[in-house]
């Protein structure tokens, strides 16, 4: 699947067009899913409300869909999406001094570059909306004025502001080794269950791709629970065949953790190996290189169509069921956590509210009452 975006004007309203350059099933009912979608025969392509909460709806039911945005096209979010160069020329000369010592702190902390531009983002706009050269001496209530203003006025989303207050956070706890504080200001945390696959459905899956590097690339995220963006960056020395080992360098967090290496994936990937004898890379592109996370995505939007299971689905829901259907099998969560790198075991009890089998075995407190 792959869209293109662009500012229409429906019924004298500013909207956000989109256009699905390849045909599938899934576009019109993922489309749905947007507030304020509709499509009309007249613009020949659905289109939702030009505002900033619309498009982030948009690209969350789309996140793993490559996305095409027109060079005109002005979201209004690029103060919170990406470093405003206007924003910035906006800065006394003492503020571009503060945003630049925190530039050099990201850096050297070895944040990643989303992070850091992120940070920034939110950091201009803190400065330009306080107008002192002195941030230091604000008191906790200044800084509750700004996030008032995010949420009011700019319709900040609560990641957002949740992010907003992590930027200031870092300025007053790293740069300026103040005590650690602003907890309160975050967003209440909702809590969304992830999507999974029934183990039927992933042998659905599974038996739809002949390619074996693609049919490999698939199987070993769902076999060993790893993020996208670790199954691209394995190199062949990161597989282990005698100790059934997958060993996942630098995951979310910068942090190393080893994965289970199915029997299975050990006959397909000898195979592959032999087939394809990649250089250094686990997977490799045609031309060599590390292969693309969106070559994966579409590799696996075809077999889902293929298979016709969930289309609501991505990549990441393999993980998910990695660690549903190991919990429903029996396996301890703090194995599941380890493997799926969680720092807390709050984050991976989150599948014990979505096994089947745990479900199963509830019952209705009504089926206790003696009621005919």
């Amino acid at each position: 699947m792959r869209l293109v975006l662009f500012p229409i004007i429906f019924e004298n309203k500013k909207r956000l067009g989109v256009k699905n350059l390849e045909y599938d099933k899934a576009f019109p009912k993922l489309m749905k899913q947007v507030p304020g979608s509709r499509w009309t025969p007249q613009e020949k392509c659905w289109h939702f409300p030009h505002h900033k909460k619309s498009y982030e709806a948009f690209r969350l039911v789309f996140k793993e869909v490559e996305i095409e945005e027109k060079e005109s096209l002005d979201f209004g979010l690029r103060i919170e999406k990406k470093l405003d160069e206007k924003g910035q020329n906006l800065l006394s000369e003492k503020q571009k001094l503060l945003l630049n010592t925190v530039e050099k702190q990201l850096i050297l902390r070895r944040y990643s570059r989303s992070t850091i531009k992120t940070y920034k983002s939110f950091f201009i706009q803190f400065l330009l909306f306080i107008k002192t050269d002195n941030p230091e001496e604000l008191e906790k209530a200044d800084i509750m004025e700004f996030l008032l203003y995010g949420v009011n006025k700019k319709n900040w989303s609560d990641s957002s502001q949740n992010q907003a207050v992590n930027a200031i956070k870092f300025y007053y706890e790293k740069i300026l080794g103040q005590e650690r504080s602003l907890y309160e200001l975050r967003p209440r945390r909702g809590t969304k269950l992830p999507g999974i696959f029934s183990e039927q459905e992933i042998v659905k899956i599974f038996s739809v791709v002949e390619n074996i590097k693609h049919k490999s690339i698939l199987m070993i995220i769902y076999s060993a629970g790893l993020r996208i963006g670790e199954c691209v960056k394995l190199r062949k020395e990161d597989i282990n065949f005698e100790r059934k080992s997958v060993f996942v360098v630098a995951g979310k967090g910068k942090k190393d953790r080893y994965s289970v290496l199915s029997n299975k994936v050990i006959e397909l990937l000898q195979k592959y190996l032999e087939l394809y004898k990649p250089d250094y890379w686990l997977f490799e592109g045609q031309e060599g290189g590390q292969y693309s996370t969106r070559s994966i995505q579409k590799i696996f939007r075809r077999a889902v169509k293929e298979a016709k299971v969930n289309p609501y689905s991505t990549v990441h829901t393999l993980r998910h069921s990695f660690a549903t259907h190991l919990l429903e099998r029996g396996t301890d969560l703090r194995y599941i956590q380890m493997l799926l790198g969680h720092n807390s075991p709050e984050t991976t009890e989150i599948y014990t509210h979505i096994t089947r089998k745990a479900r199963e075995k509830l019952c209705s407190p009504l089926d206790f009452l003696d009621i005919e």
